[in-house]
Order: structure tokens, then sequence, then C-alpha cells
């Protein structure tokens, strides 16, 4: 099998060229995302992977978290397996199915350094009754995996990783938690302190998730689309208009397409390949790889 190691923001996704009907049950499933997501594998692990099927027109995708949790898909994975089939075919726009919901990837233009990028467009976010305690002050936001959102005055690192812990305590099912800052002028920052905003057309946010199955992550795709949902709903942006997204791991833009009384994010950003290898499930080595 051809395992794919892609990043987006830093977001660091395998693809593999696999359908769960691969291993002998679920258990030994979970157990090989554990194993070759772990940092300290020969694959120098991820945040999670995707397994996929392109034998069909429209390709099927199952995403799975590093602890070996099945996830309804993840924006940033879904960036780089949209290049991956893009490039395979040589098409500039496919569809990828994901959790029971269908997903377009779109070829999008290369940045000035070169950096490869994708377009990705989400189905429409749903936004639900306020959270409970302790999660008061916080937008509830499906993209369609779970989300809270805060729109922050102050980014505490500590404070989001709390935040982050208390989610699966709250919510039955998790919750990805996002802290949302505003990049404008005066904002102040506490550790990890995001990058300054500079003057630009799009206004610019600093966006950082907790994401239930991974903890803390240089970047979420879903908390991108999902922050971005939440800005627009509390009045802060136009929903169509592009917002620059940063994050610890780089940047993308998000902006919201208005259909029919309804909101789809629209994600671009980098969709980088790191290495390509052959893999055996049932070994714990690599065959031939290509960085």
């Amino acid at each position: 099998m051809r395992l794919v190691k892609t990043h987006g923001s830093l977001n660091e996704i395998f693809a593999m060229d696999a359908t769960p009907s691969a291993w002998p049950t679920d258990a030994a499933l979970r157990e090989f995302v554990r194993r070759v997501c772990d940092r300290e594998a020969w694959t120098g692990g991820s945040d999670g992977i995707y397994l996929y099927d392109a034998s069909a027109p429209d390709t099927q995708a199952w995403f799975f978290n590093p602890d070996g949790s099945a996830a309804e898909f993840c924006g940033n994975g879904m960036r780089g397996l949209g290049r991956l089939i893009l490039d395979q075919r040589g098409t500039d726009a496919e569809v990828v199915a994901s959790g029971g919901r269908d997903y377009t990837v779109r070829r999008a233009p290369s940045t000035p350094e070169g950096v490869r990028q994708v377009l990705l467009e989400l189905p429409a976010v749903r936004f639900a009754a306020p959270p409970p305690a302790p999660f008061g002050g916080f937008t509830a936001v499906t993209v369609p995996n779970p989300h809270v959102v805060a729109v922050v005055a102050e980014y505490s690192e500590p404070d989001l990783i709390e935040a982050g812990k208390r989610a699966d305590e709250v919510f039955p099912d998790g919750a990805n938690v996002s802290f949302l800052l505003p990049l404008d002028a005066g904002t102040t920052t506490s550790t990890s302190a995001p990058p300054t905003s500079s003057a630009s057309a799009a206004p610019e946010v600093f966006v950082r998730t907790f994401e239930r199955g991974a903890g803390l992550t240089a970047s979420c795709g879903s908390g991108m689309a999902a922050a971005r949902a939440v800005y627009s709903r509390l009045g802060r942006a136009d929903p169509e208009r592009e917002v620059v997204v940063r994050n610890a791991g780089g940047m993308a833009t998000a902006s919201l397409a208005a259909r029919d009384g309804q909101w789809f994010p629209v994600l671009q950003g980098n969709a980088t390949f790191v290495y390509r290898a052959d893999v055996d499930p049932r070994q714990r080595a690599p065959g031939n790889e290509d960085r």
C-alpha cells in the first residue's frame, strides 16, 4: 500500500490507498492507526490518517485521529488528499466523500514562492444551542464535526488546553475547542503569541484548536472553517468576505458562500507532500521511500 505524508499549515496527515476492510477487525485497524501516527515511529508520526478508495468517480475516504478513533473528516487532511487525487487524475476539481458528506476540492493558484494550494468547499455549517458550563460564551457549530469557538481578546494557550480537556467531560461525542483572536491594532497575547496583523485588504484572525483525539495541533482545517463561521455569526465580518486565518503552523484563507439561507465554508491553503512510502500494514518498517 502507498502511504503519503501531507501537511496543511503543518497539520500533518497521512493519506493511504486502502479501505478499512483491509484490516481483519476494527481493533486491528485502530492499532495500526495508533502505530503509524506515533511520533516515535519510523513514519515520524502525524495528526491523523485518511484511508481512501479512488476506484470510483467520487473518491471515498475515511478519517482516523491519531488515537485510533474515527472522525467525520479533517479539513487540512482533505486538502492534502484532494491534491493527491487531483494530481493522479490530472483534473481541476474532484468530489471526495467522507463521513457521509461530499467535499469538493479544486486546484488553486500556487503562492508566489511556488507552494501548491488547494481550495476546499465544505458542506453547510449548522449552529447549535449555546453550550453548557464551563463553555458559556462559546458558540457551538458543526462543520460537520463538532466545534465550540470563543472569540477572545487575549490568547492563552494554557486556557485553551484546559478547555480542550474539559470538552470530553461535557460533550458526549467530544468537541474540538478553538480560540479566535482578531488581529486588530492593540490586541495582546499571552504565552505562544501569534503573529501580529499587517495592513491588508482582508481582515486577519488567529485561530488555535485543541482537537478531540489529537490534542493541540499546529492547525486545524475544520477549526478554521468553524471559527470563520462564528466570526460572521457574531457580526464581525460579512460571510462572503475573505478572511486570512493565521495559526501556529502557517495560514489559510476562509470565506462563506451563502446559498439558500445557509453558509458553506470555503478554505484555501497549502497542500504539501512530505514523502511517499510503500507500507505493509503487518510490518513496522517501510519499503521504498520517496521524500
